[in-house]
Formats: C-alpha cells, structure tokens, sequence
C-alpha cells in the first residue's frame, strides 16, 4: 500500500501536462509546422514488366509524346498543371500494348509505383488505361512548364482521385504485376 501511493501521486502531478500536451495537439498551428524534406530527385525511371526491365531516362521520357494535366493538390489547396508521357504509353514503350489481345492481361495485372524515399503506391493496369479509364495518370517531368525540382525530378500524378495520396514524388520504378491465369 506505502508503493502505491508514491505511484499514485506521480500518475496525478502528471495529469496537467499530458492535458496541456493533448491541447496543444489538437489546435497547432499548420503553417507553423516545418515542411516536410524534399523527396531525393530521381534519375530514371525503371518499368519491370514480365521479368524485363527497361530503363528510361529524362530524356527519353521527353522524347514520348507528352501530354499536359490540371489537377487541383487537396494537400496545399491550389491548382497544378503537370506534363509528361501517359503512364500506358510509358508501358506500350515498355511492352505492354493494349490491343484487344492484351485485355484480359491489362484487367489482371496492377502497377506498384515507387519513389526514392521507397513510398509506393497501387494502380490496376486498367486505372492507367484510356480504353478503360477516364483519369489519366502520366509520369510528369514539368510542372507549370519548368523541371519539376520540388517534386523529386519524376513524379506520377494522376487526375482521378480526390486527392493526392497516390501521386508519388521522385518516382523510380513502376513494377507490373499480372494475376492472370496462364
């Protein structure tokens, strides 16, 4: 009984700062948060797809025909445009065509994203197709026109979600995974 109340009295001179902890907690204030550090930039971008691996540099992600988005970023409330190549035009180049043929293998196959700090992300193939998808993901290299240095060099951003929790910054790899029966 004499261990308890020593414990007892730790426990309750305690109690104003875990409260005071807790209020502050809930009413910080978010711009006077550090930001987050920048993702590290991306060289190139590796597509993996039945067991092959092509590699793609900046370059050569230019040299695909680009196209240019308008996404709204829900996590800084502001209005972004972003250019690059189509994500399935980056699979076509890489051997994944979409043609009546290759249906049922896009239908069954995912793409995990990865970025530079390992943060990844999951599509089905058929997210990132146009015959299948109204969204469009592409593997942005500019941001408003200029190399996209915030955003780690190479980003996926895709315009189907409401928010930004699957674009991934200083994109690396794209791994495609297929469940179809053989």
């Amino acid at each position: 009984m004499k261990l308890m109340l020593p414990i007892t009295a730790c426990v309750l001179a305690l109690i104003p700062f875990a409260a005071q902890a807790q209020e502050a907690e809930h009413h910080h204030d978010d711009s006077a948060m550090p930001m987050k550090p920048r993702v590290p930039p991306s060289k190139g971008l590796n597509v993996t797809f039945q067991g092959k691996v092509t590699a793609f540099t900046i370059e050569q992600l230019l040299n695909l025909p680009q196209v240019t988005v308008h996404v709204h970023n829900a996590h800084r409330n502001t209005d972004e445009e972003y250019t690059g190549p189509l994500v399935s035009t980056v699979l076509e180049a890489s051997g994944l065509k979409a043609s009546k043929e290759t249906e049922p293998l896009i239908l069954h196959s995912s793409v995990v994203g990865t970025g530079t700090d390992k943060y990844f992300v999951l599509y089905s193939c058929a997210e990132l197709e146009p015959l299948f998808s109204k969204g469009q993901a592409i593997v942005a290299i500019a941001k408003s026109g200029l190399p996209n240095d915030e955003g780690g060099t190479i980003q996926l951003i895709n315009t189907g979600d409401a928010k930004p929790a699957r674009w991934v910054h200083g994109l690396t790899n794209l791994n495609v995974m297929s469940v179809a029966q053989q």
